[in-house]
């Protein structure tokens, strides 16, 4: 995908990346950003940002945990921190994933699929979906407490591996739309309602620059917080990326909202597992 002419200069400018960065945190969660003046017309420019929105996300549910994890045992400090995750980003993605699931699950064809998504009823699919989506992050961030080595400062080391677990996971599903939006076209690009268009200000805005600006950026970060366990992340989260992305194609042509908040979830699922298998 080429840079318009023009885009690119505007881009640069400090003021313009730093209402694009406020507009991002304001789309993906819960977090008020109102002392930097941003609008709807700075979204085409904020998927550049999305993993660092996963930072803020991660690293808040780092911190959650390890608050947690003193007063109660680390199950219950993970339950805590996931829950947290999902209240500051306001069930989005989980939402996301929970329409995505009874779409591709009940839809036979490429209408049915996008016509049971904009339905806001939750199906069968949705529900034990999302609970054992739920479920399986519990679980794998818990195993990766349990990798942590055995000594006295072991509930130290656990906290310090699931806090880098949180922070790699979530910039990378953030990541992750920023790479299908680069790829995909979306496939609600005329539609009226504000429910189905909740992707509609990236369509066609993910340059190539911006990719590779949002690409660096979750690189950085996911190797600052993961050393050596960055190369088997970051390769399942691209495998990831790239079978939904086929995936959406063949049964729709293409994304809407709700696939890139599917895949979000899919890829910060597939780091837990990925590192509660890992040992270095």
């Amino acid at each position: 995908m080429s840079d318009a002419p023009g885009l690119i200069s505007k881009d640069r400018r400090p003021h313009a990346q730093l209402r694009a960065c406020a507009a991002a945190i304001t789309f993906l969660t819960r977090i008020p950003i109102g002392f930097v003046p941003h609008d709807a017309t700075d979204l085409a420019a904020a998927a550049t940002y999305f993993p660092f929105v996963g930072l803020l996300v991660g690293g808040a549910g780092a911190i959650v945990f390890a608050l947690a994890a003193m007063l109660w045992p680390p199950t219950l400090a993970v339950i805590l921190s996931v829950a947290f995750t999902v209240w500051l980003t306001g069930a989005f993605h989980e939402d996301a994933l929970a329409d995505a699931l009874d779409g591709f699950g009940g839809g036979w064809d490429r209408a049915q699929v996008l016509a049971i998504m904009k339905d806001s009823r939750v199906g069968s699919y949705a529900l034990v979906g999302v609970v054992l989506v739920l479920g399986a992050k519990i679980a794998a961030l818990r195993a990766i407490f349990d990798s942590a080595p055995v000594d006295h400062r072991f509930v130290r080391a656990g906290t310090l591996v699931v806090g880098r677990a949180l922070v790699a996971a979530h910039v990378l599903g953030r990541w992750s739309s920023v790479a299908l939006i680069a790829d995909h076209a979306y496939v609600r690009a005329t539609a009226l309602d504000e429910r189905s268009g909740v992707g509609r200000p990236f369509a066609g805005a993910v340059t190539r620059t911006r990719l590779a600006i949002a690409t660096a950026l979750a690189l950085l970060i996911t190797i600052a917080v993961l050393e050596r366990a960055t190369l088997a992340v970051v390769i399942v989260a691209g495998a990831v990326v790239w079978l939904a992305g086929r995936y959406f194609e063949r049964r729709i042509g293409g994304i809407t909202g709700d696939a890139l908040g599917a895949a979000n979830q899919l890829v910060e699922l597939a780091v837990y597992l990925t590192l509660a298998a890992h040992r270095t």
